[in-house]
């Protein structure tokens, strides 16, 4: 019987390896306002893990270039939102509502709203499990607002479900390793 290390699966075929699966996660909003309060992970259908990406320093010497990282910015993410009847739905709307008034019947209302990042500005925790729910991974984006709002489309030709797709802008990410239990720790060099 050939064992996982003779097919060349190495440590991936062992048994202690644990998967991180694309279909055990949930993504919950919360905030410091009341209106708005906690938008429920449950109505979440699709998300996606933050990126960052790194501007380029060129340098120039003679007959050669180098380049160094520059600045990082943490890229928008996509979370896309069951859009239901239900009250549940109504912190989701408070905080779409925080950033721009898109309900008022007075057309010269429409405004942005929040003047305090405290009023627009949420938490976002993106937790991935094990298969017996257990936390594996928690990703938590600070000051995430709503960039791009869309309501989705409709079409008579198909049975699908309404969404709605918001394009959330974060100014900062913590990562937490929970299984496990590591915090990363980059090569720090002084000038020594």
């Amino acid at each position: 019987m050939a064992t996982t290390q003779q097919m060349g699966l190495g440590k991936l075929g062992g048994s202690s390896i644990i998967f991180k699966r694309k279909f055990r996660w949930t993504f919950q909003v919360t905030s410091q306002c009341t209106a708005i309060g906690s938008i429920p992970a449950y109505f979440v259908k699709l998300a996606s893990r933050p990126n960052i990406s790194f501007e380029e320093t060129e340098i120039n010497f003679l007959n050669a270039k180098d380049w160094i990282p520059g600045k990082a910015t943490w890229e928008t993410i996509t979370v896309t939102y069951y859009d239901i009847a239900s009250q549940d739905m109504k912190p989701l709307y408070n905080w779409l509502s925080s950033v721009y008034n898109f309900s008022s019947t007075d057309q010269t209302k429409y405004a942005q709203m929040g003047t305090k990042k405290s009023d627009y500005a949420c938490t976002g925790t993106l937790t991935m499990f094990d298969g017996s729910g257990n936390p594996l991974e928690e990703w938590t984006l600070n000051n995430m607002w709503p960039q791009a709002i869309n309501f989705g489309d409709l079409d008579y030709s198909t049975s699908e479900e309404s969404t709605i797709e918001l394009t959330l802008r974060y100014s900062d990410v913590q990562y937490k390793s929970l299984c496990p239990a590591f915090t990363p720790e980059g090569c720090i060099t002084g000038c020594n």
